[in-house]
């Protein structure tokens, strides 16, 4: 393992987790990403070994938040994801099959169980805290996630620089129609409804 992302919006659990992942695994290159988006959206996610990350952001509610790494995830080719989260077991049951290859551990478990927890997903195991397990929780997420295209992507990155619908066309060769599917798509892959929501990630 090369290079680790860790995400939480508390700056005392994140330097709490960088001195766990920084004891476990001495030499490796640990990121820091502020947001949920910062992950789901980094230049870099198809280089990283390992996600660490809450459910939410500071600008992100959990719904938002499992979304964003689901599509994270469907882009990495299974490499491990690993949710560290203080919150409460009934809502994060309703999360356990959105990301079904992610490991769970709550923050609220003692030092050595939650020591241990990472251990075994260091060793590639998938890990479920018990306190988690055992929570009931109704689906209310869509789990039919599909990365960005290439040109989505192009799109994604001259919004976020702030560009309009028609420079944006102009620029890459396209018609307006053209890219406004792609603004529509990138929105239903997001569970985003409204351009709104959209633009306001651009801020994270």
């Amino acid at each position: 393992m090369k290079k680790i992302m860790i995400m939480h919006p508390c700056i005392l659990t994140w330097s709490g987790l960088y001195q766990l992942f920084r004891q476990k695994l001495p030499g490796v290159d640990i990121v820091q990403a502020h947001s949920v988006y910062d992950v789901a959206f980094s230049d870099d996610l198809y280089n990283i070994d390992l996600i660490v990350s809450e459910l939410y952001g500071l600008n992100e509610n959990i719904r938002l938040g499992v979304k964003l790494l689901s599509f994270a995830q469907a882009s990495r080719e299974d490499k491990p994801l690993l949710i560290m989260t203080d919150v409460p077991g009934k809502q994060v049951a309703k999360c356990l099959g959105h990301l079904p290859e992610a490991s769970f551990i709550a923050l609220s478990e003692d030092i050595p169980q939650l020591a241990n927890q990472v251990d075994l997903v260091l060793a590639g195991n998938v890990v479920t805290s018990p306190c988690l397990c055992t929570a009931q929780g109704v689906s209310v997420f869509n789990t039919d996630v599909k990365p960005f295209s290439d040109s989505e992507i192009k799109v994604y990155h001259l919004l976020q620089e702030g560009f309009s619908i028609t420079q944006i066309a102009k620029k890459i060769s396209r018609s307006v129609k053209t890219v406004s599917s792609h603004k529509r798509s990138m929105m239903g892959k997001l569970g985003i409804d409204s351009e709104v929501e959209l633009y306001a990630c651009f801020n994270k």
